[in-house]
């Protein structure tokens, strides 16, 4: 394996986890150091995932703070609100393994906000000051840095993606109006009545109206890129009947100072030198992003309205890959290693 990082999983066999793996099975300066599961303890990682027959031979193990001690770091895959415990071990008895937590516990400073959209008891305040917001685009300087690293949500990458550049110019203001929609896939892979397949499979449905949880990391973060940013954030999300991919469309009031051509300018200037976010000219396709660490995005105006949409497979860049492209950065390496496939055309 010559001097390749050594890299764990914990819970890798919920979707995130499953495709960090599928992801790191082939990424050429990591070797998979061990992955973990509660329910498949002793089971060869094949057996489960066939994709990855031939690619990880590892057997699930129980997880165990002491296993962070074995690796330079570690994807952290854990329910959300089931991470503090966790986490609060790891950087108190292995301080220096590297983190990536993909669990919503560390995404928000606003930790009263948290309790609310989260329903439960944040048990970890105090360690929510050592981790680093990961939207890898906005955030790269500080995530090199980072000891620990909270991977956003698959809904928040979609709408920082959209309204981050303005917000980096404090252009961000009134009353902005996101609706998206996502995979079942989205939902975990725990069976519930709403990911079952005939009653998703031709239908569409709204939940968590104005309230889903995504929203507290995303107000802060975008609050926080430019003291002029002054906006309430309206968001509404969707269940599609397909498995994997999001697809948001944002409408942003826009200042009669700026054009299409000004606002064009500021979305050039943060995503034309970014290897994972491409600026389309026709509207974005989610099959032209799935199973891809790609997020494509366009903008059209009439009036005073800018129509922001974007497409992204929530499992990859929404998930793992975002994660493992936020694993690289802290690691030292480039942040594309391992992670530049196109999607299937078809």
């Amino acid at each position: 394996m010559g001097n390749k990082f050594k890299v764990g999983i914990a819970g890798a066999t919920g979707y995130i986890g499953s495709e960090a793996m599928r992801i790191l099975s082939t990424h050429p300066d990591i070797e998979l150091a061990w992955v973990t599961s509660e329910s498949r303890v002793g089971r060869k990682v094949w057996e489960d995932f066939p994709n990855l027959l031939g690619f990880v031979r590892d057997e699930f193990r129980q997880f165990e703070p002491e296993l962070l001690s074995e690796v330079d770091a570690a994807i952290m895959c854990l329910p959300h609100g089931g991470a503090m415990e966790t986490i609060k071990q790891a950087v108190d008895k292995f301080p220096n393994t590297k983190l990536v937590d993909a669990s919503g516990d560390f995404r928000s400073p606003r930790l009263d906000k948290w309790e609310e959209y989260y329903k439960t008891r944040h048990t970890a305040r105090e360690y929510q000051g050592k981790f680093v917001y990961g939207f890898t685009e906005f955030n790269r300087e500080k995530i090199k840095q980072a000891q620990y690293v909270a991977n956003p949500g698959c809904f928040a990458t979609s709408l920082n993606i959209l309204l981050a550049p303005f917000a980096k110019h404090g252009e961000l203001v009134g009353e902005v109006c996101v609706n998206a929609y996502t995979g079942s896939s989205g939902a975990g892979n725990k069976p519930v009545h709403t990911t079952h397949h005939p009653e998703r499979g031709q239908n569409v449905r709204a939940y968590k109206v104005l309230e889903h949880q995504h929203l507290v990391e995303v107000v802060p973060f975008l609050e926080d890129m430019n003291d002029a940013n002054e906006f309430d954030l309206f968001f509404v999300p969707q269940s599609g009947p397909w498995v994997r991919g999001i697809f948001a469309t944002a409408f942003i009031p826009l200042d009669q100072r700026h054009s299409l051509a000004t606002v064009n300018e500021m979305v050039r200037d943060a995503y034309e030198p970014e290897n994972f976010i491409h600026i389309v000219e026709g509207s974005p396709e989610m099959r032209m992003v799935q199973n891809t660490n790609m997020a494509h995005v366009t903008y059209r105006a009439q009036g005073d309205m800018l129509v922001g949409m974007c497409a992204l497979d929530n499992l990859v860049k929404g998930g793992a890959g975002q994660a493992v492209q936020n694993l690289n950065l802290m690691l030292g390496l480039d942040e594309s290693t391992g992670l530049m496939h196109p999607a299937g055309y078809v």
